[in-house]
């Protein structure tokens, strides 16, 4: 098996899709957590000067996605065809538009280009996240999972966006989904998945 080294900051982030597939398949690797000190001397030397940073036997790769889509083939939770494949990707990209939405009110500094963002976010992008979710979750509702018969990249994927959404103090955005709420709790009750959460690092975000 290979060697699997983690290189992010002391927070959730963008890495923390990695390490919920780390955990979710059982498989050992290194969290290596980034001081902000250390981050100049140590940017010049990553691809791209960014993070996280995923080495395998030594050899650094870069960008979130590749890292967790790569993470997912290897413990076969990329789906069992390609058409699974093509719906995680779909789960993926719907994922990430809500969630860099998400982000980008953390380091935005303008209190009222925040509550803008925020506004449009409520009343634009969550409930056609949400839509889509609740009409993916009945399509595939015989099985409990996102795309397929088994725990996927999707449904890691959707866990730690809605986390994110619920320890940003936007959870009651759930209340209106119920189907996706309960998807959620459902993932979150995957035992080596609810031990991560319980014994990960407390960070803000």
């Amino acid at each position: 098996m290979p060697q699997y080294k983690l290189v992010y900051f002391d927070g959730r982030g963008r890495a923390e899709l990695a390490r919920l597939l780390f955990a979710a398949s059982g498989t050992k690797y290194e969290d290596h957590r980034v001081e902000q000190a250390q981050w100049p001397a140590l940017k010049q030397k990553v691809p791209f000067g960014v993070l996280p940073v995923l080495e395998v036997d030594g050899k650094q790769y870069s960008q979130s996605g590749a890292v967790a889509r790569y993470l997912a083939k290897e413990f076969g939770m990329m789906g069992c065809n390609n058409l699974e494949a093509f719906k995680i990707d779909e789960a993926l990209e719907n994922i990430k538009d809500l969630g860099q939405a998400l982000m980008g009110l953390l380091f935005e500094k303008n209190e009222e280009e925040k509550a803008k963002k925020l506004q449009k976010i409520k009343e634009d992008l969550m409930p056609k996240t949400l839509k889509w979710f609740t009409n993916q979750l009945k399509e595939n509702c015989t099985c409990g999972f996102l795309v397929g018969k088994k725990l996927s990249l999707a449904d890691v994927a959707f866990f730690s966006l809605f986390d994110n959404v619920i320890n940003m103090g936007h959870g009651k955005a759930l209340d209106e989904a119920p189907t996706v709420k309960e998807h959620h709790t459902r993932i979150g009750n995957n035992a080596a998945i609810k031990k991560w959460v319980q014994t990960r690092p407390k960070t803000d975000w």
